[in-house]
């Protein structure tokens, strides 16, 4: 009996940081391919994210409103700011060889001033 408890404690103090492990490491991948899926890199301010909490508007959806407003764009990265008391999304794309800015408003996914939107 005294094995089986020794066994079952040494399992259970190898098995329990593995699992703990593969849950942090599984959480880091769905980060990535949330960003590989993108295609571009967003980076997020967690005081910001939870002052704007979820918002019509998320970054990949304002990555595809940069595409349309300028066909052939690129977009390489989207950060969550606030301007105006609101949140928006600083867009950074290419178009033409050039790099570019434009800001996505978070709330309605209208182009507002602010970036190089022309």
């Amino acid at each position: 009996m005294r094995r089986f408890l020794l066994a079952a404690v040494g399992v259970a103090g190898v098995g329990l940081p593995l699992v703990a492990g593969t849950a942090l490491a599984t959480a880091k991948d769905s980060r990535d391919d949330a960003r590989a899926s993108a295609g571009f890199e967003i980076e997020i301010d967690p005081e910001l994210d939870a002052r704007f909490g979820p918002r019509p508007v998320n970054a990949v959806q304002a990555g595809a409103i940069v595409v349309q407003r300028f066909p052939g764009a690129r977009v390489l990265e989207a950060e969550l700011d606030e301007r105006d008391g609101g949140p928006i999304w600083e867009m950074k794309f290419s178009l033409g060889g050039d790099e570019r800015d434009v800001d996505v408003d978070a709330v309605d996914g209208s182009i507002r001033q602010g970036g190089d939107d022309d």
